[in-house]
């Protein structure tokens, strides 16, 4: 089975469980779903939302930005169907879903590309940045908040940028281990589909190689979390 389609089976299967875990409650999810927001810069934007899953980034971006047109591509079925269910509720138009894994999306153009917690799934990480740089317009931007796998100079910037914030530092860890706590991430986390997490320097460099102009790291307290901007 490829990774795609053991992605699609795992989330195929969670879907209604990744919806019911509510994340957006915990401090380090709300950090990297608003830094990504913050990084769209324009307001009648389209945005194309890779890996939406329960379309938490494409339903907050097409309410941010009203006048904007919004995609979110999953290759799950399933939690595209918990995505539709919620913008048929809210009534929102200016957002649709569509079932595809990133290699295959059949995407023309889009002003921002963004991808929250989700890009780790990816095994050619090159080709997808490249196809994505390809459909983004000059000073279009991707925009990909994940978990990473922290080079040991990463690590020791944040922990300097830690040392200088202790009580945001704490709550951080503090919403951290209440995430990794909840009863129903033991079941998640060994059913998990297989990761392929790289450093943020990594991203940077995959943006940098495939033409992006301009690349910066938007660091968290937490050095596994980062939000990676790329402008074309």
């Amino acid at each position: 089975m490829s990774n795609t389609d053991s992605a699609k089976t795992f989330f195929d299967k969670f879907s209604n469980e990744y919806e019911a875990q509510n994340r957006y409650k915990y401090e380090w999810y709300r950090w990297t779903v608003d830094e990504v927001l913050r990084q769209i810069n324009v307001e009648k934007p389209v945005i194309l939302d890779l890996g939406t899953g329960n379309g938490e980034i494409a339903i907050r971006a097409a309410l941010k930005f009203p006048h904007s047109r919004v995609i979110g591509v999953d290759v799950s079925s399933s939690m595209i169907n918990e995505a539709e269910k919620k913008i048929r509720k809210i009534g929102l138009k200016n957002v649709r879903f569509i079932v595809s894994s990133m290699e295959n999306m059949k995407i023309e153009r889009a002003d921002f590309v963004v991808s929250h917690l989700a890009f780790h799934h990816v095994k050619n990480k090159p080709l997808v940045v490249t196809r994505i740089f390809k459909i983004l317009p000059r000073k279009g931007r991707l925009i990909i908040g994940d978990w990473f796998k922290p080079t040991g100079t990463y690590e020791k910037e944040i922990e300097k940028l830690r040392a200088r914030n202790p009580a945001s530092s704490k709550r951080f860890d503090e919403s951290w281990q209440d995430f990794i706590s909840e009863p129903s991430m033991k079941e998640y986390s060994e059913k998990h589909p297989k990761e392929y997490t790289i450093s943020q320097n990594e991203l940077a460099n995959i943006m940098k190689n495939a033409g992006f102009r301009k690349q910066k790291t938007i660091k968290m307290l937490l050095a596994t979390f980062a939000v990676v901007v790329g402008e074309k």
